[in-house]
């Protein structure tokens, strides 16, 4: 279904530096032609990846939003979750879900918990077995390998050592215990390349490009965005996530040639017309 031009709600935080949640999906969305509308579940000065920060929950901003947008008639072609620091910021999102989720719509949940074969440090596994519930509804799910393995209960040690048909074996398995529709694991990396696994209609495809050498925050934000927009107006899941990557390798591409501060993220902005 074309949603093109329609608007998306995107409920995770913004940041004041660090090209990551809202800064990456408000410009990614605009300029693949939806109306990114922000739900925002945290203000932070500057993302979580630098050694100091301070931040503002809008956990109790984030429970006005439904009963104020159902006064002004909004209607949404899509919903995309991202990063939610507290799981009552994950129930405040689920009422604005069943407020707002139609047939017709697109709901997007990128359950961001980790990296790197670990939690991120503010989360537990209360919260993780919380996005566990909250992520079984979404027509598309963006885990990272890390956080496919955190919503299966499986251990991420085939990634480290493990061959790569091993690894595959293993991802496909996963795929097969996640409920959502469509399902792309994102930032599974083999000696050189980077690999992204596409779970469809009971179909498992794996799409490669080559790895760039480095490791930046706001990468995975980068490419559910793109993939958000493509899926939005109407493209294949496959065209959505060649898209992305390709978006995302010319991105980091630049990032290793211009030695950015990994807290700072990938310099996409050049790139944004690869996205048109």
């Amino acid at each position: 279904m074309n949603r093109r031009g329609q608007r998306v709600a995107v409920i995770q935080d913004i940041s004041g530096l660090g090209r990551c949640s809202l800064a990456a999906a408000l410009p990614v969305l605009s300029v693949m032609g939806a109306q990114c509308c922000p739900v925002p579940t945290a203000v932070f000065t500057n993302q979580t990846g630098f050694r100091r920060y301070a931040s503002l929950d809008c956990g109790s901003l984030l429970k006005e939003f439904p009963a104020l947008w159902k006064e002004h008639g909004v209607s949404l072609g899509g919903i995309y979750t991202g990063f939610m620091p507290a799981p009552a910021q994950l129930e405040a999102a689920q009422a604005f879900i069943d407020a707002f989720r139609t047939p017709g719509s697109l709901l997007l949940v990128d359950p961001v918990m980790g990296d790197d074969g670990a939690r991120y440090p503010c989360f537990g596994e209360a919260f993780c077995a919380s996005m566990r519930d909250f992520a079984a509804q979404a027509d598309v799910l963006t885990p990272n390998v890390t956080e496919a393995c955190l919503l299966t209960g499986t251990l991420y040690d085939v990634f480290r050592r493990g061959s790569p048909r091993e690894q595959e074996d293993t991802l496909q398995h996963i795929c097969t215990q996640l409920p959502a529709q469509t399902i792309v694991v994102t930032g599974w990396r083999i000696k050189n390349t980077v690999r992204n696994a596409a779970w469809q209609g009971g179909a498992f495809t794996v799409y490669e490009s080559p790895a760039v050498e480095g490791s930046w925050s706001g990468t995975g934000d980068l490419f559910a965005s793109a993939l958000c927009g493509g899926l939005l107006r109407g493209d294949s899941l496959e065209a959505s996530v060649r898209r992305a990557m390709r978006f995302l390798e010319a991105s980091l591409a630049d990032a290793a040639r211009l030695s950015c501060p990994k807290e700072y993220g990938v310099p996409f902005e050049p790139h944004l017309k690869e996205l048109l």
